[in-house]
Formats: C-alpha cells, sequence, structure tokens
C-alpha cells in the first residue's frame, strides 16, 4: 500500500598519490582545468598552526556569504606544502589496485563463538566524544568533519551548485555534471577508478547526487582507506577528463533517472510541487534533465558549467568517523600541485513564489494530494517552522505503533476518516525560500473531503495550546537526535550549514533553539505562512478534487 514519503524534512538542518595508469589512450582530451604543476615553494617543517585571523570571504549560494567569523569552534588555516612524495606514498594503507593484503595477522583468528573479546584487559580507551572542526585551504576550500569513532568513514564533497544556477542555455547540466562522477580523470581510467572502488568496498556507495542548490559527491568507506579515497573524490572537480564516448554513453541514464519519477508518486507530486511552486525560476527548475535537454549533454557543455560554478570558495569537504587534521591533510595534498579553478562572480536571482494548481494524470491507484504554502527559508525562523511541521505530525493506517505520531493532529485525522492511506506535514528549506504544506494518500472518491480537512488542518496552525507546543518540541527534538545518528545524514547536515553559514549547529544548539521557541513566535510565523498563495499539486486518480478556488477558501 502507498504510504507518504519523502517530503517530511526537518532541517538542523593528487598530488601527494601518484597512481600510474597502464591504458593507452587513444586521445588526449583537455580536464576542466589543466592540470598544471604550481610553482615549487619552500618547504614547510612544522605543520601549520592555526591562526586568529578570520578566512577570507567565500562565497556561497544563493548569494556570497562569507565564512562565520565568530564560531564556536576555531578555523585552522592549512597552507600549501610541497612535500617527498616518496615520504607521501609511506603514509597510505597497504594496497594496489587488485588485492588488499592485510598488514597484520587478524588477532582473533580461530576465535570460536563462546569467545568474548569485549572483555579482554587491552590497552587503550575510548575516544572522547567527537565535536566538529573546521580548516580552510589556502585556495578556500573549507573542511569539516567529526571524528565519532565509527569504522566506516562518510566522506562527502558539497557545491554550492545545481539547477536553480541553470538557464535556457544548459537546462539539466547540473543533473548532466553528476552523471559524469567517478569517470576518467587526469590520474585515472574509469575502468581503474571502478576497480579503486571495488577493491576499497565502496563502489556501490561512491555517488553524486545533484540538487536544487548544490551537487553533492559523497563515499562511504572504512576509515583506514580515506587517505586513497580523497584524491578520487576531487579528482571529479580538479581534472575530469570528461572524454566524449564516456558523455554518450551517459546519455540513456537521463532517461533512466526519469521513469524512476515516474514510477514513484512521491518522487512526482515532489517534483510537481516544486515546478507549481516556483513556476519557471529558480527552484522550480527540476534537478534531474529531460530528454530534450540532451542536446546540452556535450563535454564542453559540462565543462563550461564547472567552470562557471566548481571553484574552491564554493564547496566543503565533509566527514564523519574520520580524523580532521587527516582529512584536511589530504584535501591539501591533493590541490597543491594543481592550479584549481578561479573563483567567478555569478548572477544570483531570488527564489520568487509564485504558487498555483495542477492535477497529473498518474499510475496510481489513489489520489495523491498535496498542498503547499512558502515558508520562510533557512535563518532565525527555522526553529518555530519546524515546530509547526511537528504540531501537525503524521499519520498512516498502517502505523499506530507509539511513536509513529498517531496521537498528533493529522494522527488523529488520519486514524479517524478509513479512506486516508496515509498523511503527513512537510517542511523543505532552501537558503532563501521554503515550502511548508501537507500531503496525503487517499481513496480516489474522498479526494473533496480530504482536501477540505487538509485545508482546516492548516488553518488551525494559527492557535495552538501550551501543552501541544510542549509536546510537539519533544517529538521534534527526539526525531532530529535519531536521524544523526545516521552518518550519512549527518555528513549532509554539516556540508550543508557549513556551505550556507560557515558552521554547523550543534544538536544542542539546535534544541536549544528549538526550547526558546514561544507561542507567540509559533502563531506570527504561521499566519506569514499561511498569507501566501496556496500551491496545490494532485496526481495519480484526479477526478475527485476540488477545484483550486476551494484550497483558497479553507486557508482563509
Amino acid at each position: 500500500m502507498m504510504r507518504a514519503r519523502g517530503l517530511t524534512r526537518i532541517p538542523a538542518l593528487r598530488s601527494g598519490i601518484r597512481f600510474q595508469a597502464t591504458e593507452v589512450e587513444a586521445e588526449v582530451v583537455k580536464p576542466v582545468v589543466a592540470a598544471v604543476p604550481r610553482k615549487a615553494k619552500p618547504v614547510v617543517a612544522a605543520a601549520p598552526k592555526p591562526v586568529a585571523a578570520a578566512p577570507k570571504p567565500v562565497v556561497a549560494a544563493p548569494k556570497p556569504v562569507p565564512v562565520a567569523v565568530a564560531v564556536a569552534a576555531a578555523i585552522k588555516q592549512v597552507k600549501f606544502v610541497k612535500e617527498d612524495v616518496n615520504d607521501v606514498m609511506s603514509e597510505l594503507p597497504h594496497f594496489n589496485f587488485y588485492e588488499i593484503k592485510e598488514p597484520v595477522e587478524n588477532a582473533y583468528k580461530g576465535a570460536t563463538m563462546d569467545y568474548s573479546v569485549l572483555f579482554e584487559n587491552r590497552e587503550g580507551s575510548l575516544p572522547p566524544a567527537g565535536k566538529v572542526e573546521y580548516s580552510v585551504l589556502e585556495n578556500g576550500l573549507r573542511v569539516a568533519s567529526i571524528d565519532r569513532a565509527g569504522l566506516s568513514a562518510s566522506l562527502g564533497l558539497h557545491v554550492s551548485a545545481g539547477s536553480r544556477f541553470e538557464d535556457a542555455s544548459n537546462f539539466g547540466v547540473s543533473h548532466m555534471t553528476s552523471l559524469m562522477a567517478f569517470k576518467s580523470t587526469a590520474h585515472l581510467s574509469n575502468l581503474r577508478t571502478m576497480k579503486v572502488l571495488e577493491q576499497l568496498g565502496c563502489q556501490y556507495t561512491a555517488k553524486c547526487e545533484a540538487g536544487r542548490e548544490d551537487i553533492v559527491y559523497s563515499v562511504n568507506v572504512m576509515r583506514e582507506f580515506v587517505p586513497l579515497v580523497v584524491p578520487l573524490l576531487i579528482g571529479n572537480v580538479l581534472f575530469p577528463r570528461l572524454l566524449p564516448w564516456e558523455v554518450k554513453s551517459a546519455h540513456p541514464d537521463v532517461a533512466v533517472a526519469r521513469n524512476g519519477v515516474a514510477a514513484d508518486p512521491d518522487a512526482s507530486v515532489n517534483e510537481l510541487l516544486h515546478k507549481t511552486a516556483y513556476f519557471n525560476n529558480t527552484l522550480g527548475r527540476s534537478p534531474i534533465a529531460s530528454e530534450r535537454d540532451l542536446g546540452h549533454f556535450t563535454p564542453d557543455a559540462v565543462r563550461n558549467y564547472m567552470l562557471d560554478h566548481f571553484a574552491p570558495e564554493r564547496m566543503v569537504l565533509t566527514g564523519v568517523n574520520v580524523p580532521h587534521d587527516e582529512l584536511a591533510k589530504w584535501a591539501m595534498r591533493s590541490f597543491v600541485d594543481y592550479n584549481a579553478i578561479p573563483l567567478k562572480e555569478r548572477a544570483v536571482s531570488k527564489a520568487t513564489y509564485t504558487g498555483g494548481f495542477i492535477s497529473a494524470e498518474g499510475d496510481s491507484p489513489f489520489c495523491h494530494l498535496a498542498v503547499g504554502l512558502e515558508s520562510p527559508g533557512l535563518g532565525k525562523d527555522v526553529g518555530a517552522v519546524s515546530v509547526l511541521r511537528a504540531l501537525l505530525g503524521q499519520g498512516s493506517a498502517l502505523e499506530k505503533a507509539p511513536g509513529s505520531g498517531i496521537t498528533s493532529r493529522l494522527g488523529q485525522f488520519a486514524s479517524q476518516n478509513g479512506a486516508v492511506e496515509s498523511v503527513s506535514a512537510f517542511n523543505t528549506t532552501f537558503s532563501d525560500s521554503g515550502l511548508f504544506g501537507v500531503y496525503a494518500v487517499c481513496e480516489p472518491a474522498a479526494a473533496a473531503s480530504v482536501a477540505t480537512d487538509l485545508t482546516k488542518a492548516l488553518a488551525s496552525l494559527k492557535n495552538a495550546s501550551a501543552d501541544e507546543l510542549n509536546k510537539a518540541k519533544a517529538q521534534l527534538k527526539v526525531q532530529f537526535l535519531r536521524q544523526i545518528d545516521d552518518t550519512e545524514v549527518l555528513r549532509n547536515d554539516i556540508g550543508t550549514q557549513t556551505l550556507l553559514f560557515g558552521k554547523y549547529a550543534t544538536p544542542a544548539e539546535f534544541c536549544a533553539t528549538i526550547d526558546a521557541v514561544t507561542a507567540s513566535q509559533v502563531s506570527a510565523v504561521a499566519n506569514s505562512i499561511l498569507a501566501s498563495k496556496p500551491t496545490v499539486v494532485a496526481f495519480g486518480d484526479t477526478h475527485a478534487v476540488p477545484h483550486y478556488s476551494t484550497f483558497e477558501a479553507g486557508l482563509k
């Protein structure tokens, strides 16, 4: 049975490694930025020390935002240092392209299942609880990481780019750029890259996702192999070759992505919701290319897009379960010998919320109905908006267990209406705007009554008792703390916040923000949201969906 999902979101929201290729390329194709070695600099004997001065301003979407000067943790300045390649290679774990050998014998070889290794008197102790640390490379690349002592590290390279920065000349190029991730670079062919990822056991976790405001390269790998993966990750943006035959072979992937959205009603509603809410501007542009955009899918189009947006000042390298100094060191080594893409001025248009109505027949036996309103972007009101979302909550015809939201407003609505399959509140935030609303999946014949109930639920946000607010705050904090237990969720959260604001709001800071939300603040934000024009999306069997004016009247 269909369930509402996908729209709910809580915002806390090469130089050292020389891989010798053995293949002979028939054609030499220029990388995005020619791999021109930098002029030799004097070797610095001591490791770079933190300095008190603030780092130079960097540009972040949607407008230039300097790295925060007054941050809780000191931002380390990482200078480029020329090193002997043999010394660098000596720090790498034992590895070759086709075989990984254990440098030491397994201490528990032959141990039986009745033997516990937990109670051995072994030297050492658990590391202290990690905190987010920050560094800035000499070229402006920011590094943010936290070490929670996990065995598997999660790395991400967040780039301030995406579909909102496209125009009529290159629609779909951000998606095409993501499809060219982990292909041939100046150091490794596509085959050799995949061989390395396979041997490291991360061929299925290495991916690139294009969003509306960012493009994220990510990989999960055992933490001891981080020195091998960082150059692979950065090679995607520093010197991709963008070979014509590799670009052409990726063309069918556009249709695969489109078909995947069409086959998922929730994903289809999400796309239609943004397209309607921001009609023909910025956030309304889909991060997934269309068949019409294949004409833009050429090496030159991707290269020019990267030259415009992939400067190090617009990037953040993030890591979870990795020592910060180690991550910053290997990032420096990956850039030190090469000229990165220079920072360019770019015109950024503010997101213009339009609202509207769209109805689309889809391959679903249910009626999928979403009602959205404009909410504030990431900023001071994020706490109040999050409390409003928790106040509405969610409900399902299947889940009745404690913690499933059955006591929330929408949870009670779902339990009392047999025609509702699932219903949930959603809040999707961007840098300068956001979407807040409710999404329901119901029997097609009941669409009119469900639409009325959804608008009533939204209109009721103007009034909330103290008990309701306290319960919503508690539920919100629990949900948030459970979510960041996931390594990838935490890494994405750190990357997004650092890219936009220069620092990450810790769980303690987020919980303090939620506790500080007052009833008057919630009421003011609710009135501001309800004053916007509604965005209504109907998908699936839509024969009983009422006219757009019904939704407008219900929200007044």
